[in-house]
């Protein structure tokens, strides 16, 4: 993201599909367009309730459900929830139909596969569902991160490129699932560690927002290390 145009010299929606751009390329969003994406956030919250632009109410409230699990409370601080993981999430989505659709179909998708398990949607399903549903992906995930690295000419950054939808007809197959999970999963923790909150539990001195372009690892591990949904 070095050669990106500095935030400072955009516009607001310039500046948030930039950022959902790189997104999308890199799999991750970084501590000074993190921070942007919150200040935006912010920004429409002072002048009243934010206002949901990409998805409906139901998959918003979903994805609000998933965030909260992803990167729960703890005795140091809020939830990715109360981070405002959503709204980040939405704003990006908003601005690039690539996520917009990886959220969409992923929303979809797992709705279809709890009413499968559980005749219930995720957000009606009970709190040891859900979790039994989120833990049932990562474990998917790991065999197929096994697999793949077993695969000769591997390379990692590969998971994020070449997206080809979702067809939600498929709930049977856990692999649209688990690409989404892992996509709603970074970024959670990349809007948890990149807002107020996440910064003040991280204990991360940044260069603040529009200074550069600087992925601070340490702290993308910490936030991670939070969540019970581990890689």
């Amino acid at each position: 993201m070095s050669n990106l145009i500095p935030l400072e010299a955009l516009d607001r929606r310039a500046a948030l599909r930039q950022i959902a751009l790189g997104a999308v390329a890199a799999g991750t969003v970084e501590m000074a367009a993190g921070q942007h994406v919150h200040e935006t956030a912010k920004a429409e919250k002072a002048k009243g309730a934010y206002k949901v632009k990409e998805f409906t109410a139901a998959e918003f409230k979903t994805l609000g459900r998933l965030t909260q699990l992803i990167v729960p409370a703890d005795e140091v601080s809020a939830s990715a929830l109360e981070a405002g993981a959503p709204e980040f999430i939405d704003l990006l989505s908003s601005q690039n139909p690539t996520l917009a659709e990886i959220f969409h179909g992923g929303l979809a998708w797992l709705d279809a596969e709890m009413n499968k398990r559980y005749e219930k949607s995720f957000v009606n399903a009970t709190t040891k569902q859900q979790t039994e549903m989120l833990d049932v992906l990562v474990a998917a995930d790991k065999v197929e991160r096994a697999r793949q690295e077993e695969q000769a000419g591997y390379r990692k950054s590969g998971r994020y490129n070449d997206f080809t939808g979702y067809t939600v007809s498929r709930a049977g197959d856990l692999g649209p699932g688990v690409k989404f999970f892992d996509w709603v999963r970074r970024m959670t923790v990349d809007a948890f560690y990149t807002s107020p909150i996440g910064i003040k539990d991280i204990g991360f001195v940044g260069n603040g927002a529009y200074a550069k372009y600087e992925t601070p690892k340490a702290a993308i591990d910490y936030a991670m290390k939070r969540s019970p949904f581990k890689a």
